[in-house]
């Protein structure tokens, strides 16, 4: 079963092919910035500011001791923290017809993720692909990067499942994480991060 969930995860985030679109959507807005930042679209580079409008599509990469805050187009809101790049795959918000879909690639670097109105819709469909395994969010708060030597996922608000072709994780309890150390192994056991880490966690995305 778990392979399973992978596997028909993946085909949603990979079925959207950045070079078969034929146009973009404005999806959010950076509404903080430290430092630099710039974004790869359709093979241009651009330079960040405050109030850029962010597409669909969009690659987002930081600098050294780099932030960035976006805003998306319900509320939810992303932070980056420094050499990250993050793959802003699909972000579609419908309450009209109850739709939520947010899809998004993290290739590196940390970051925090704060779900808006989007997870407030029934059945959102909102999943961030990492590294090592594949994040899936209800109406939540939580953050994922490097942290102590691994790759870790800490939940701060919410429920969230993490899983891999290895198993599944899943996150119900404020402050507690899981580890993450490849493909070939499945996510560590649910524990509490204690104050310390967690500390050191938001540091790497807070200006």
């Amino acid at each position: 079963m778990r392979n399973l969930l992978f596997f028909l995860v993946a085909v949603i985030i990979l079925s959207f092919d950045p070079h078969l679109a034929v146009a973009a959507d404005e999806v959010a807005t950076v509404t903080k910035l430290r430092n630099s930042a710039h974004v790869f679209r359709k093979g241009q580079q651009i330079a960040l500011n405050e109030g850029f409008k962010i597409e669909e599509f969009d690659e987002v990469l930081t600098g050294k001791d780099t932030r960035v805050e976006i805003t998306f187009i319900d509320g939810t809101k992303l932070n980056i923290g420094e050499h990250s790049n993050i793959v802003i795959d699909k972000f579609l918000f419908d309450p009209v017809n109850h739709l939520g879909i947010a899809i998004l690639r993290s290739l590196e670097g940390a970051f925090r993720f704060v779900t808006g109105n989007i997870g407030k819709v029934n059945q959102p469909q909102i999943v961030v692909q990492s590294r090592f395994g594949v994040i899936g969010v209800r109406g939540t708060d939580f953050w994922a990067g490097p942290s102590r030597g691994v790759y870790g996922v800490l939940l701060l608000d919410g429920s969230i499942s993490v899983v891999n072709p290895m198993g599944q994780r899943i996150l119900t309890a404020p402050g507690t994480g899981v580890n993450l150390t490849g493909n070939d192994a499945p996510p560590s056991e649910v524990t509490a991060w204690g104050a310390e880490r967690a500390a050191d966690a938001l540091a790497a995305v807070a200006f």
